[in-house]
């Protein structure tokens, strides 16, 4: 009974501190506050709890006096999470809107954590109101001045992370410990709570929150009560388990899931721990649950840059890479690699498109700075991939020497099993959009990515037609953007200057003309270009002007001038790597001074 009371003790203490705060209350006397304070019911609300949801009629006003809420906007798509777009801490209001405009709730409001909130009923703020003049010109200052601070332009980034071990074999502890150590490194305090602080009042983990940077939570293996205390309150569940084992794990955010009728859904992320080696071909994809996770990660825990990346992944301070398609000039895109990992710019996830994937897939891979030089020169200059002539029915090439370079090299590795996230981007013929490849088999992936029309044959999968991603999107920042992970540092590839005639070709030139002009006349460049230029530019000129647009919103660009190498050149292998090379290493000099640069540099 006294630990009844003493609870009871403790809620009202909170809601009178709240009181105080609370800008509805602010002007109200002591006697006129313990009035109020009788007229106010307790809701205890567990972390993921609603509290009222769009549409609803609005018939209570509701005091935070611990926890936090979250105020979600519904999007206009089917199936889409809600946004979170606003946060409500303990001694401030919600619904207020509603009431006062008599109006249905045009937001759902749940509870991000275990939280206390004191509900007053409409007809008790009615006559509150009524009584007291002052309390409803308070209150119409304090909406005003919460609606006057813009809604910020990034993604709301988690603080808390509850640690999901799929089970008893998973060194959690050691694992918990080595990514506190690399938020450390971000932010200024990292706490890591275990199950030693389950009795714990919401306010203790609400101060642990407000003094450190970041909190992690250390579930369990099973669904104790103290996991889901950690499911309650993380803003982020990432569940670890061992790549190697090949138990059946009972997945301990299941109840998370179930939850019916639940407003918002925590994100979701799975760490993939490897022994030593990188992931087996084909050897991901399984583990994935079928889409469950937001996104997942291989983890070697014997590289302290795994570990590190993870962190900037699950905070939103992670860098990522985006190449452009355009021919031999994309070999720049190895320059601007060999730059960054000179200058300590860590690469956390990369996507691309045409020979811009096909780099990007390379890097992804954990392709040494060698290993990229060797692999694409001899693959590119040391043998033409494009010397398979056929019938030109649906293209000038055949497609299977593309197809055998790139199978050679990615083996039958899953985009799924690459070390670094990656996607890659092909125009689907089909739907007439971008799509974006996240999962699949690389090599087809990248060969429908660099399938140029008229040059390549299209690459059909479950009947739809894919072809260069360069005809409808060659620059896909907004990819990297929309995956909300941090700084976005996109290489574009100017194909400009790839086409030009002689000034005096004249139409038509017979085959004759062309015949004679290669025979006696090879040395001279043909005074106009020749069809496979035609068709590379011809692909390439309808995404020109979204890579402009494109430009605009990367955090940091970089353009190797690049007009004096052919888009069909392979043997300027080397003057284009050097190009990409030097041409980064002054971007960064620039960006050392900018907060973006800061950020660049944070590895």
């Amino acid at each position: 009974m006294s630990i009844v009371a003493s609870s009871e003790d403790a809620s009202r203490l909170r809601l009178r501190r709240a009181l105080q705060h609370a800008p509805l209350f602010a002007d109200l006397d002591t006697k006129s506050l313990m009035a109020v304070e009788h007229q106010l019911t307790l809701l205890v609300l567990p972390g993921g709890a609603p509290l009222f949801r769009q549409g609803e009629a609005a018939d209570a006003v509701y005091l935070v006096a611990s926890g936090c809420l979250g105020v979600f906007r519904h999007e206009d798509a089917e199936g889409e999470e809600p946004l979170l777009i606003a946060e409500i801490t303990p001694g401030n209001i919600v619904g207020e809107m509603s009431l006062l405009s008599e109006s249905e709730r045009t937001r759902s409001v749940a509870a991000l954590r275990d939280s206390e909130v004191w509900r007053l009923a409409r007809a008790d703020f009615d006559s509150l109101t009524a009584v007291h003049h002052e309390v409803l010109p308070t209150l119409m200052r304090y909406v005003a001045a919460r609606n006057a601070v813009p809604p910020g332009k990034r993604r709301r980034q988690p603080r808390t992370f509850a640690i999901l071990p799929s089970g008893p074999d998973v060194p959690a502890a050691r694992f918990a410990v080595l990514l506190a150590s690399a938020l450390g490194r971000i932010g200024n305090q990292v706490q890591l709570l275990g199950s030693d602080s389950l009795g714990q009042e919401p306010e203790w983990f609400a101060r642990c929150e407000m003094e450190s940077s970041f909190v992690l939570y250390r579930a369990d293996p099973t669904l104790t009560p103290w996991t889901e205390l950690c499911l309650r309150q993380a803003d982020c569940l990432v569940v670890v388990r061992s790549a190697d084992s090949d138990l059946p794990t009972k997945l301990p955010f299941e109840i998370e899931m179930a939850r019916a009728g639940a407003v918002f859904h925590r994100r979701r992320e799975l760490v993939l721990l490897h022994e030593g080696h990188e992931p087996a071909p084909g050897s991901t994809a399984p583990l994935l649950a079928g889409g469950l996770y937001g996104q997942h990660h291989h983890v070697r825990l014997d590289l302290h840059a795994d570990i590190d990346r993870l962190g900037r992944l699950l905070t939103g301070h992670a860098v990522g890479l985006v190449m452009a398609g355009g021919g031999a000039r994309a070999f720049t895109h190895i320059g601007v690699v060999k730059a960054m990992r000179a200058s300590g710019v860590p690469i956390d996830l990369i996507g691309g498109t045409s020979m811009g994937a096909i780099v990007a897939a390379g890097v992804a891979a954990r392709w040494t700075d060698e290993e990229l030089v060797t692999r694409f020169r001899r693959s590119f200059v040391d043998a033409n991939p494009l010397s398979d002539y056929t019938i030109p029915a649906i293209s000038l090439f055949a497609g299977r020497r593309v197809a055998a370079l790139l199978r050679a090299a990615f083996d039958e590795m899953d985009i799924e099993d690459l070390a670094l996230p990656f996607f890659c981007v092909t125009a689907n013929l089909t739907t007439s959009k971008a799509d974006i490849h996240t999962v699949g088999r690389l090599w087809r992936w990248l060969r429908a990515s660099v399938s140029i029309p008229g040059v390549l044959p299209p690459f059909n999968q479950a009947g739809e037609v894919h072809v260069d991603g360069g005809v409808i999107d060659n620059f896909p920042v907004r990819a990297m953007r929309r995956m909300g992970r941090g700084v976005t540092i996109g290489v574009d590839i100017d194909t400009g200057g790839a086409l030009a005639a002689g000034a005096d070709a004249m139409e038509p030139w017979s085959a004759w003309q062309f015949f004679r002009r290669l025979l006696w006349k090879r040395d001279e460049t043909l005074p106009i270009p020749s069809i496979v230029r035609i068709l590379l530019r011809s692909a390439l000129v309808a995404s020109t002007e979204r890579a402009q647009e494109d430009r605009a919103i990367a955090d940091m660009l970089i353009v190797p001038p690049m007009n004096h190498i052919d888009l069909l050149d392979w043997t300027s292998f080397d003057s284009a790597v050097e190009v990409g090379y030097r041409t980064t290493m002054e971007c960064l000099d620039k960006a050392r001074a900018s907060p973006t640069g800061a950020r660049l540099f944070l590895a």
